[in-house]
């Protein structure tokens, strides 16, 4: 059912930015140091079984020069039978700092509580330097590289506390001025044993009905190569959600 829904609201979605790419936009953003988006997906089913899946989500950027401020917050619950079936929270705040030759200099601290995987509190802090590889329309990447601490609580067996070396992709193709596709890969090295390493991979397609307005639609791969016990190394969220854009 889940599967089914996106895959209309993907279909919806581009015939969407194909006509919103064909119009001229009737409102003007006014250009400043913040933007943002927030973000609402819900997916139910009634019957033999009902189901709810409900997300929740947010970014926002202070840019006033050289100095750039991002923050994000996330939130998904899934109920079954009117019983709560698994939650996850996360939280990032990321600072960096522009220099000449696409440089830049990046840290940056997270929180997550995903009880899908078995994890009741995860914190993290990371620094290094990033570079614009690619900065020519409509393609842009940008490649992290740091290093870094995690703590890690779990529901069962014990709890990680490990450095970690660390590297982070972020590609974003404008295909209209209305649509585009957005990747980002994070992948953590544990400098421990070099066995509990991490990686996680979400692709995303967004189109806008106007300049406040989108619809996004989103898959995400987590990987922990030492799970929690009783957990699966694997867990995917694939969602359609509504955008409001400011």
């Amino acid at each position: 059912m889940i599967i089914r829904t996106c895959t209309r609201a993907f279909i919806v979605m581009t015939l969407a930015g194909g006509v919103a790419g064909a119009q001229q936009p009737s409102e003007h953003r006014d250009d400043g140091p913040w933007s943002g988006t927030a973000e609402l997906s819900l997916v139910a089913t009634s019957g033999n079984s009902n189901t709810r899946t409900f997300g929740l989500g947010g970014e926002v950027t202070y840019a006033p020069g050289a100095w750039r401020w991002l923050g994000r917050v996330s939130y998904v619950e899934t109920e079954v039978d009117d019983q709560l079936r698994a939650r996850s929270q996360s939280a990032l705040v990321e600072i960096s700092r522009a220099f000449p030759a696409r440089l830049e200099m990046y840290g940056r601290a997270g929180y997550q509580r995903d009880l899908f995987a078995g994890i009741a509190r995860r914190l993290t802090t990371e620094g290094g330097l990033a570079y614009n590889a690619i900065a020519t329309a409509p393609h842009s990447l940008q490649l992290l590289a740091g290093f870094g601490v995690t703590r890690e609580q779990r529901v069962v067996g014990d709890n990680r506390s490990l450095g970690t070396a660390n590297v982070t992709g972020r590609y974003r193709w404008a295909l209209s001025e209305t649509s585009a596709l957005t990747e980002e890969a994070a992948f953590a090295a544990d400098l421990s044993t070099g066995d509990d390493w991490r990686f996680t991979n979400e692709v995303a397609a967004t189109a806008a009905f106007s300049t406040r307005l989108s619809l996004k639609v989103s898959h995400k791969l987590s990987y922990l190569n030492e799970p929690v016990p009783g957990f699966r190394k694997t867990d995917t969220i694939l969602s359609a959600a509504l955008v409001a854009n400011f």
